[in-house]
């Protein structure tokens, strides 16, 4: 076998490996509450998969993942870490709500892609701190997104205050949370183009154009990464940034964009709820997207393509495990527990193939190698000298 099809073939059964490795483990754990594993995953395999609804839910649920993990990804394909996706998309789904709810008089047309952008921007102005700082006064990008996390939640929770951007129809009630977006800033549900393909879901499904604008990006990045200049150069920078610069590459700037990059995606993790499911902020808005989206970066291998499955793996365990604890009577950590092991062993199994790989090219490089003659003996070079040359002068 060649060595670019044993590549793609290891690169295919790896992560395959790590689910069932996964799913070994969690039957250990189903064994010892008394529970039949394969009665379990036939349960949640029927429930995921012959139902409308159950698929619905999962490309939902998916939509914030793929954007968190394409944040996360971006990030760490430019050698950064980016770990405040959670805060960056919190600020950017409220500044979206509240162009959403604040501008009027503007087409659906005009508004929502203003919104969106808004979103975006807020992300992206999230994340000008962190990558500001790491460039001029060298502060590790870990500590100060990890500290732009908490002071982005305690911002929503002062916009969220009386007088600012909280409904004031919602006076005297225990309901904290921004007036409903408009009409002309609401995202349009999936459910009329899945029609017309022959997919029918339920009419109470909260799938929407998120989803398609969360794919697009996905294959955006993977062409920009692989096809341009700039792709290049982030790749560059990623393996050596030393020789990136002494080669003449901008480091400062291509760290500086990719960082953006991710913050202003990160901006649009929220948007499929803010923009489709509530139609508003709150004070309980979902929280964790941030986190799971490294989780889904790490499933990938930052791959921008590669975030899809990941994230539709997750998605596809959470309504799961849903489906096991009713019909089954199986406590949902039983399949918590699977995540993360199936995410443990997947980043083992690459870290276990990055190495043998490492030594396969080292051992094809010096296969490959033209054969040298062996140094002569000290002495031996001068004598070989006289004697060809009729002996010394």
């Amino acid at each position: 076998m060649s060595l670019p099809a044993r590549l793609l073939l290891l690169q295919v059964l790896a992560p395959l490996v790590a689910i069932l490795f996964g799913a070994v483990v969690a039957s250990g754990i189903l064994l010892a509450i008394d529970r039949d594993p394969l009665a379990v995953y036939g349960q949640m395999l029927r429930f995921t998969l012959t139902r409308a609804d159950s698929l619905a839910s999962i490309f939902f649920k998916a939509t914030p993942l793929i954007l968190a993990g394409l944040a996360a990804a971006l990030a760490f394909r430019a050698s950064l870490w980016n770990i405040g996706v959670e805060g960056q998309y919190y600020v950017g789904a409220i500044l979206a709500a509240y162009v959403g709810f604040a501008v009027r008089g503007l087409p659906g047309v005009v508004h929502l892609p203003l919104a969106v952008l808004a979103g975006a921007a807020g992300g992206a102005a999230w994340a000008f701190l962190p990558i500001a700082l790491r460039l001029r006064r060298g502060a590790h990008e870990v500590i100060t997104t990890i500290m732009m996390n908490y002071i982005a939640a305690a911002l929503v929770l002062y916009l969220l205050e009386p007088g600012l951007l909280r409904d004031p129809a919602q006076a005297g009630t225990p309901r904290v949370r921004t007036p409903e977006v408009l009409p002309g800033a609401r995202l349009p549900s999936l459910r009329p183009l899945l029609d017309l393909v022959g997919l029918q879901i339920p009419g109470y499904s909260s799938l929407n154009g998120m989803l398609v604008v969360g794919l697009l990006l996905c294959v955006l990045f993977a062409l920009v990464l692989r096809r341009t200049t700039f792709g290049f150069e982030v790749r560059a920078v990623a393996a050596n940034p030393q020789a990136a610069e002494a080669a003449g590459i901008p480091l400062g700037r291509v760290l500086f964009t990719m960082f953006l990059l991710s913050g202003a995606v990160a901006g649009l993790v929220g948007l499929s709820d803010t923009l489709g499911f509530f139609g508003y902020f709150d004070i309980d808005f979902p929280k964790g997207y941030g986190f799971l989206g490294i989780s889904v970066a790490l499933l990938a291998r930052n791959h921008p393509v590669g975030v899809i499955p990941a994230a539709l793996l997750l998605a596809f365990l959470d309504r799961g495990a849903q489906g096991v604890q009713v019909f089954a009577g199986v406590p949902r950590e039983v399949i918590t527990i699977m995540q993360g092991v199936i995410i443990l062993a997947i980043v083992v199994a690459y870290e276990l193939l990055t190495r043998y790989l490492r030594a396969l090219r080292k051992r094809e490089a010096a296969r490959a190698e033209p054969a040298r003659p062996p140094l002569p003996a000290p002495g031996e070079g001068r004598r070989a000298g006289e004697a060809a040359g009729g002996g010394t002068p």
